[in-house]
């Protein structure tokens, strides 16, 4: 799904940290030890009007689809710069006016979001893999 300032995009903040350990010394004071970068959350706000050329009803709807799926959509900046790939873990809905048969034509959302980061794996042990009836593969050199 992309979404633009003309779909009513009209505030962005981003989170991102790094995590320590604090590690415990006899004599003097405590000594930090890095861990890693934390993963990066984005608010998105929107504002969504349809005076404005905005389908309220179906932009929820979408956006609901989208959250529910629980799959990592790009996060691209305007200027072509991509940021990673983020799940949504939250939506804030305010109704702000409805018609008068209950049609939504105005509301602010808020779209929590945070990235999603695939499991890179640092080391790997030199492992064989074999079924167990089969001989192994190694060549044993003795001495």
């Amino acid at each position: 799904m992309e979404l633009t300032a003309l779909d009513g995009v009209s505030a962005f903040e981003e989170t991102a940290g790094y995590t320590f350990s604090e590690q415990a010394i006899a004599t003097g004071k405590p000594v930090l030890q890095a861990m890693g970068e934390t993963l990066s959350e984005v608010t998105l706000s929107i504002t969504l009007r349809k005076q404005l050329g905005h389908d309220v009803t179906d932009f929820l709807s979408r956006i609901n689809t989208l959250r529910k799926s629980g799959k990592p959509q790009r996060l691209v900046f305007g200027s072509g710069t991509y940021q990673g790939d983020y799940v949504i873990t939250g939506i804030t809905t305010s109704v702000i006016k409805t018609s008068a048969t209950g049609e939504i034509v105005a509301a602010d959302l808020q779209l929590s979001l945070k990235e999603h980061a695939d499991r890179v794996v640092i080391a790997q042990k030199n492992v064989e893999s074999r079924p167990s009836g089969e001989a192994s593969n190694r060549k044993v050199t003795e001495k």
